[in-house]
């Protein structure tokens, strides 16, 4: 299992609206076709600075091009639009691609604790 986080800012006085979207948008196929598993999302708010963390078994490329593919998320994104403080081009796979290398925060480290004996 790997751990990924995006991180990306909104425009100040509209966290009301963005966590109404962020709680409420449907959930993507959780499978790609090349077998890579989404197994889960967390979405964090603070202020106007928002940070996605995602959990997968295979391949990030093959989540990326996924989840950029998948009609919910391409919805949230339209509807994000307007909230965010920096401009995006979600529409295409270029697009979505430069946004993911960008937003991708960099992995300092994990700790997992033994297991109950």
């Amino acid at each position: 299992m790997q751990r990924y986080a995006i991180t990306f800012e909104i425009r100040q006085g509209t966290q009301a609206a963005v966590r109404e979207l962020l709680s409420g948008y449907a959930p993507p196929e959780w499978e790609t076709a090349d077998g890579t598993r989404l197994l889960s999302t967390s979405i964090f708010m603070k202020d106007t600075t928002v940070i996605r963390v995602i959990e997968i078994d295979g391949s990030l490329p093959s989540v990326m091009r996924h989840l950029a593919a998948q009609p919910s998320i391409q919805k949230l994104e339209r509807e994000l639009d307007p909230y965010l403080a920096t401009p995006r081009d979600m529409s295409t796979p270029e697009g979505a691609r430069a946004f993911f290398v960008s937003a991708l925060m960099e992995h300092v480290t994990t700790r997992v604790a033994e297991p109950v004996r």
